[in-house]
């Protein structure tokens, strides 16, 4: 578990500058989880906007389905980036477009981790699938190593 801790530490702080001021805003979360079961996903985000757009995510979750004919909610924790490319080719289809974000993120529930790769448009919108490891054995679960894919809804607090 330390390994994993440190990996997260270190993976969520690889992209900042020290110098960097950050914008924060906050987040609530609606979604569809497939994780070896179909999931509903509600949580919140806290957003850390970098001077060149690109975005510090750290989130809190809860999956909540039917396993084993019980409704059961999974608590997970993750921390990710969000970022685009400038293309400084002189391409006009593709030169002005930063709405388009790549997301790399990892997520970690008392049983699993799960990396993950997905796509968001304006940062609200998130497409995104990885596969989760099991590291810990639950006898009221199924087994949740395996493909995970999701959809999520970002919505900003700023909104209400």
């Amino acid at each position: 578990m330390k390994k994993i801790v440190a990996f997260l530490v270190l993976f969520t702080f690889i992209p900042t500058n020290a110098q960097q001021k950050l914008t924060e805003y906050f987040t609530v979360n609606l979604g569809y989880e497939y994780w070896n079961g179909n999931f509903g996903k509600v949580g919140t985000d806290l957003f850390l906007v970098q001077k060149n757009n690109n975005i510090l995510t750290f989130s809190a979750n809860a999956n909540m389905g039917y396993m084993k004919d019980k409704f059961r909610i999974m608590p997970e924790v993750g921390a990710g980036y969000m970022f685009n490319f400038s293309n400084n080719t002189g391409d006009p289809y593709s030169s002005n477009i930063s709405s388009a974000f790549y997301v790399i993120r990892a997520e970690v529930s008392p049983w699993t981790i799960t990396p993950k790769v997905g796509f968001a448009v304006l940062s609200l919108l998130e497409i995104n699938a990885g596969y989760s490891f099991e590291f810990r054995n639950n006898d009221n679960f199924k087994d949740m190593s395996g493909i995970r894919a999701g959809l999520t809804i970002h919505l900003p607090t700023q909104l209400f």
